[in-house]
């Protein structure tokens, strides 16, 4: 927590305003007049270097201003108001006129890059323990919450239609507004392990041939752990999407009662054992 409020919330990582990453520039005159407007503009010249093709002239340009500043160590707030005014500049030589827009609502962090290597330890450590302290907390909260249902339901409809228990209605309402106003920051403290439940020990064998055999036949592929559990429980990535995967159904979904960490455990174990032995 000290870490926290000294780096995070200090000078190390700054949370700003969300900004339309992307600017949109189309020079009406044609890609002569997009050249012109380069002259005048150093952030359209820089633009031009380094997200066009110079061997296809245009007189549409799209890039990340952001990223942009970032590389040339401009501000972004001036950057962007420079491109705004873009379309009441008047490039001698052209009636028509500019064209700017932008788009891609994005989310604005500022951080340096020149962190040492105990530094960037300290930030991925620090980062991994909140993110699994998250994990099992609502893990946590999501059984609480469960186990308190079935403590104050009803063993059979009729005793719930025919009779109104208010002890179990007023504590059911409690429990409820517990799990729905326990603070961030009890949460974010949160470092209890949630025990896995897994099945017996044949179901486990045949999960862990069932991750080797994907390996063995997937092995020139960037595997992960995390891989091969998403997989298993058939849940879609970029990389590895559902309309392609899905259609392997000797390992999509096939294992979607199994812990998912405990499935990512075992993966990395056994990639880990396929690569020292290669």
């Amino acid at each position: 927590k000290q870490w926290y409020q000294r780096r995070v919330r200090g000078s190390w990582i700054k949370l700003k305003q969300p900004v339309n990453a992307t600017c949109y520039i189309q020079c009406y005159g044609g890609p002569s007049h997009l050249t012109e407007l380069a002259k005048q503009a150093t952030t359209v010249l820089a633009a031009m270097k380094f997200y066009c093709d110079p061997t296809a002239p245009s007189n549409e340009l799209e890039f990340p201003y952001i990223e942009l500043a970032a590389k040339m160590g401009w501000d972004p707030y001036i950057v962007r108001r420079e491109l705004r005014d873009l379309d009441k500049r008047v490039v001698p030589g052209f009636k028509l006129g500019t064209l700017v827009e932008f788009k891609d609502l994005s989310f604005h962090v500022h951080a340096p890059g020149d962190l040492s290597d105990d530094e960037l330890d300290e930030v991925t450590d620090y980062l991994y323990k909140r993110v699994l302290a998250q994990k099992n907390a609502e893990v946590r909260r999501l059984r609480e919450l469960h186990h308190s249902v079935l403590e104050v339901s009803s063993t059979t409809h009729y005793d719930a239609a025919h009779e109104v228990h208010m002890e179990k209605d007023l504590e059911l309402k409690k429990m409820i507004l517990e799990y729905f106003t326990e603070s961030a920051e009890a949460m974010e403290n949160d470092w209890r392990s949630v025990p896995p439940d897994l099945p017996s020990a044949a179901i486990l064998s045949v999960v862990l041939r069932d991750i080797r055999s994907f390996i063995h036949k997937h092995h020139e592929l960037p595997l992960r752990g995390r891989v091969i559990a998403r997989i298993f429980q058939g849940i879609s990535s970029p990389n590895y999407p559902a309309t392609t995967w899905g259609r392997i159904k000797q390992f999509w979904r096939k294992h979607i009662d199994i812990d998912f960490d405990w499935m990512v455990r075992c993966a990395t174990e056994e990639i880990a054992k396929m690569r020292i032995s290669a």
